[in-house]
């Protein structure tokens, strides 16, 4: 198995695999561990993260279950078959992540069970077989960048109430080696389940992340499903004719694969670095329980030395000459000595004549269990399993098997040579059928005749009463007998089961009792149990033969009368009330009955909100729980009030209630049920009204319009009322927008809030800035608002306000100031002036030009004939009498902000 990075990389490319382990410790303690396998020659070093943040998911719902914090606890190299085949081209490391957790069983108790996920990136950028690009080499972002997925599958830690044990399996440490063209490339992929569960090894296409950041900020982790890698097409230049793809990963011939029991075997065809992962599907009594995946990468390489693999053959130890059969097929019966209970192999290598090997090879052996699983194969190979072959020699191994059979029947056995060529041994494999007839043993069994006879015992109790059994085993060979209970979903202690055993001289004398009394249990909840006892004698080998009794146990309960319910909502019992509907803010009260006329048992009455509380909407139940003999009532009073609700999510609430029956201590279930559906609609409102009072400017009309001048105070009074006083009384809310416009300057509003009657006030002091020199008006149109806060029926009502501020044109084209006057004390034309008066109506106009926005008056100045200044003033109201000043002619400036007029006139006496 290869695991390496290749050629140069960015800083993001580091990772080369790796997988998760979940090993149970005690109780609901585990130790969750993963694993991940480190480019050291070219991943960064700042890609060593000090820790890791994985997520648990419920695999039903892909819901996110926990987030667990792994720490790096170490770091080691990972090693080669063949150390003396390395040239450096490798160098992997096992980055080890893990702590221990708890796994509540009220939590983790799914029946499909849950997995645990963790993303990263990047691969290598150099990988053959799929796309893992860098990112940052194209700045369009179209990179097709490729991560991995860390993936396993875990069940519940509890099954029908009963603690359920596993660890996952414990993947073979990944080799450090490469791969060579042409030549046939296997790697043994089994591992070690602690639970003794069947394994089952494929090939999956790898699993890429969702994110191509190597190193992504405030990282949770995200649900299944997760994308895979994207396979490359078929490239001429690397020497692929066929697209890859999971039927073709390396285009090989044949391709990689892997058994069922977890050999990988490929003959690789064109050199490059390729990708691939392992599904590891755990399985036990035959039905799947999780699943766990490794990613890995193989280097394959041109140019390997030639060689030749080994010869291996064998011969029984009696026999004289070595046998060509394959597989050797062996028989040992029960009276065959240790030392005789053997067979001899020979191996040898044509490479030991080449001189190129200096005419040397070293072999080894070693042995494989084919069709069973165990640990302690190796025992059967020899100490000194290598040897030296020089010239062409060969070497004999001696291999004894030990008296127990390892299986009944034919054990499979590979015996397996291998030499050393690189990167890794090619090989040879002598099976070898092999039967061992087991020392003689007697099978345990039942006296004569049992007690009782029958198989299975098949026995109803009525609730409260018990029965005991009695059985007595013996082995006539005097063994110790092991004696097992095999509960079949449930705890024998708590069903009232209790099982004695005394031993003595090979023979067991045992006792079943059943007190099938409700007190111990709840016979509602289960009432039928299926329940075995294992007897298995402690022979020489083990031999796993029992003898088993086995019970079928059924509880019979007490007839009872079931209770009835009602409500005062209707005449007569129903199980479904519907069509009740409530407005907020009005009341629902009713009274709900529970009765068992018949027993005058103890009932207790109780009652919930489906879907929700009563607390959460202001229900009142008097008392809580009812308890009392034979009836038992409850009192249901529901204000509606407004906060609780969202009418626009739910206006329908069924209320549940239930009568149970608890006369007696078996607890029996039985009960009588009503509920009501009650739909809750807007309370009744009334609108709001609004009203406007203009108090300044004083309207000519009592209409909602203004005319005015700039600069002019203009204070409105805006009043709004409710009449709505059900439930409580509204909150009402004042606001004011400007209509088809940006709000002008100057404007002091503020919305108010408050109950009815509620005012808010309007001040506007209009400037200059909405003055035009060709528009000297500008019209608005206010709309003030009142909204009322009714619950889920908010009403409102308006008003508009239009307002035209205007202002002054300055007419300098009809500006005609007076040219003479007579200060000659006659009360008539007596100062030069700009306010004239109208003889027949007496009124006094001024009349310079008005100001306005852009024009404002400045002041006068007159003077003599000489250029001397007689008089100046700033006001519009200025009178000159002459100063005295002899009559003749003067000379006047008439000032505006930008404009000037001058002019004369004349004194006449």
């Amino acid at each position: 198995m290869i695991l390496l990075f290749l050629g140069n990389v960015a800083v993001a490319s580091h990772i080369v695999g790796g997988e998760f382990e979940l090993l149970h410790i005690q109780g609901y303690q585990y130790r969750l561990n993963m694993i991940l396998y480190f480019d050291d020659i070219h991943g960064e070093p700042g890609a060593r993260e000090g820790w890791v943040q994985v997520g648990i998911f419920e695999k039903r719902s892909n819901r996110l279950v926990s987030l667990v914090q792994l720490p790096l606890e170490s770091e080691t190299n990972v090693n080669y078959t063949q150390p003396i085949c390395s040239h450096g081209e490798l160098v992997t490391e096992r980055f080890l992540y893990t702590t221990n957790l708890t796994l509540p069983p009220e939590i983790y108790n799914d029946p499909q069970g849950y997995y645990i996920a963790w993303e990263r990136c990047c691969r290598n950028y150099n990988i053959s077989n799929i796309y893992s690009e860098d990112q940052n080499s194209n700045p369009r972002g179209t990179a097709r960048y490729a991560g991995q997925t860390f993936y396993l599958e875990f069940p519940p830690v509890v099954k029908d109430g009963i603690p359920f044990v596993d660890s996952t399996p414990r993947l073979f440490p990944p080799l450090n080696d490469y791969a060579c063209t042409s030549r046939p490339y296997y790697a043994d992929f089994t591992g070690r389940d602690d639970d003794n569960d069947s394994l089952v090894y494929s090939l999956v296409t790898p699993l890429s992340t969702h994110t191509g950041e190597p190193y992504p900020t405030d990282y949770i982790p995200a649900p299944y499903p997760y994308p895979p890698v994207q396979w490359r097409p078929a490239n001429p230049f690397i020497g692929s004719n066929r697209d890859f793809s999971l039927s073709n990963i390396m285009d090989g011939n044949p391709d990689l694969s892997i058994s069922s029991n977890g050999i990988l075997r490929v003959t690789p065809q064109i050199p490059g670095l390729f990708v691939f992962a392992v599904k590891v599907e755990e399985y036990r009594d035959k039905i799947k329980i999780g699943e766990t995946r490794r990613d890995f990468q193989m280097l394959v390489v041109r140019g390997c030395a030639p060689a030749n693999p080994p010869n291996i053959v064998g011969r029984r130890f009696q026999d004289a000459n070595f046998s060509n059969d394959n597989p050797l097929s062996i028989f040992f019966p029960n009276t065959t000595l240790d030392d005789q209970r053997c067979i001899v192999v020979r191996v040898s290598d044509l490479d030991s004549k080449n001189p190129e090997d200096n005419f040397t090879e070293n072999v080894t052996i070693k042995a494989v269990a084919l069709n069973f699983n165990n640990q302690t194969i190796q025992n059967i190979i020899p100490q000194l399993n290598g040897a030296t072959l020089v010239n062409g020699s060969t070497a004999d191994f001696k291999i004894c098997f030990p008296e127990c059979p390892y299986i009944n029947g034919v054990a499979k056995i590979g015996i397996i040579a291998l030499d050393d060529a690189c990167s890794v041994p090619l090989t040879d494999t002598l099976k070898i059928n092999l039967i061992v007839e087991p020392p003689t043993n007697n099978k345990p069994y039942f006296v004569i005749p049992p007690t009782p006879s029958e198989d299975p015992i098949t026995v109803t109790l009525k609730e409260g009463t018990s029965m005991s059994w009695s059985i007595v085993v013996k082995d006539d060979d005097l063994n110790s007998i092991t004696v097992t209970e095999k509960p079949e979903g449930f705890v024998t202690s708590q069903v009232g089961i209790k099982f004695v055993t005394q031993q003595n001289n090979g023979t067991v004398n045992a006792t079943v009792t059943w007190d099938a009394f409700c007190d111990i249990y709840n016979f509602t909840k289960k009432s039928e149990f299926a329940y075995s006892v294992i007897f298995e004698d402690q022979d020489k080998c083990n031999t796993i033969d029992p003898i088993s009794k086995t019970f079928n146990l059924k509880v019979e309960l007490q007839n009872n009368a079931s209770p009835t319910i009602m409500t005062d909502l209707t005449a007569t019992p129903q199980r479904y009330i519907n069509g009740i509907t409530k407005k907020i803010y009005e009341t629902l009260q009713f009274k709900v009955t529970g009765s068992d006329l018949i027993d005058n048992d103890l009932l207790t009455l109780t009652g919930k909100l489906l879907g929700g509380n009563y607390s959460d909407y202001g229900v009142e139940i008097t008392p809580p729980v009812a308890s009392n003999r034979g009836t038992a009532t409850q009192d249901f009073l529901w204000t509606l009030k407004c906060a609780p609700f969202d009418l626009s999510k739910k206006i329908d609430f069924d209320f549940q209630f239930v009568v149970l029956d608890e006369k007696n201590k078996c607890r029996l279930y039985l009960s009588d049920t009503v509920d009501v559906s009650v739909t809750v609609l807007p309370p009744d409102n009334t609108a709001p009204s609004i009203q406007v009072t203009i108090i300044n400017p004083t309207p000519e009309t009592s209409g909602n319009e203004i005319n005015t001048f700039v600069r002019t105070p203009i204070d409105i009074l805006i009043r709004g009322t409710d009449s709505d006083v059900f439930g409580q009384k509204d909150i009402l809310t004042i606001d004011m927008e400007v209509v088809g416009k940006q709000r002008p300057e100057g404007i002091t509003f503020e919305p108010a809030t408050g109950t009815s009657p509620l005012e808010a006030t309007f001040n506007w002091i209009s400037n200059c800035s909405l003055i035009t020199v060709d528009n000297y008006k500008d019209k608005f149109q206010f709309r003030f608002k009142v909204t009322d806060n009714r619950c889920f029926s908010s009403k409102k009502d308006s008003v508009d306000v239009y307002i035209q501020i205007e202002d002054n044109k300055s007419d300098f084209e009809s500006f005609k100031p007076p040219n003479f006057f007579s200060p000659n004390q006659d009360n008539y034309n007596q100062y030069f002036t700009m306010e004239v008066e109208d003889l027949q109506t007496r009124q006094i106009t001024n009349i310079l030009p008005k100001d306005n926005c852009f024009v404002q008056y400045d002041g006068i100045r007159i003077y003599n004939r000489w250029g001397k200044e007689l008089f100046q003033s700033k006001g519009r109201d200025f009178k000159w009498d002459g100063n005295n000043q002899p009559a003749g002619t003067y000379f006047y400036f008439i000032n505006f902000t930008n404009k000037e007029f001058r002019g004369t006139v004349t004194i006449v006496y």
